[in-house]
């Protein structure tokens, strides 16, 4: 356990660093045109990488239930709302709310 804290705390310094060098302003560096589009596609790698398995593989269920799936449903809401609303709060509230409601009444 006390290796957990350490790697944890080294993460935090990494992860801290490299936000720090990018966003703060006393460092005067700033990144080219391409290399801030390239980063730009980041976050929908990333989230798509985490919700993909969790929709996908993150329960047990036969074929038939997969359609009826809370998981399904609740992603597809969330993908409509995301295309309607211009809040991601607003998206990420309501989303979470319909997977609720959906894992109770399912």
């Amino acid at each position: 356990m006390d290796n957990f804290w350490f790697v944890l705390s080294v993460m935090t310094a990494i992860t801290f660093s490299c936000r720090f060098f990018f966003f703060s302003k006393k460092v005067p560096f700033e990144l080219g045109p391409k290399s801030k589009k390239l980063l730009s596609y980041t976050a929908p790698s990333v989230l798509t990488a985490m919700w993909v398995p969790i929709v996908f593989f993150g329960h047990q269920s036969t074929s038939s239930e997969f359609i009826t799936s809370p998981y399904l449903i609740a992603g597809f809401i969330t993908i409509f709302l995301s295309l309607r609303v211009n809040s991601t709060l607003a998206i990420v509230i309501l989303g979470m709310g319909a997977f609720m409601v959906l894992k109770v009444f399912l």
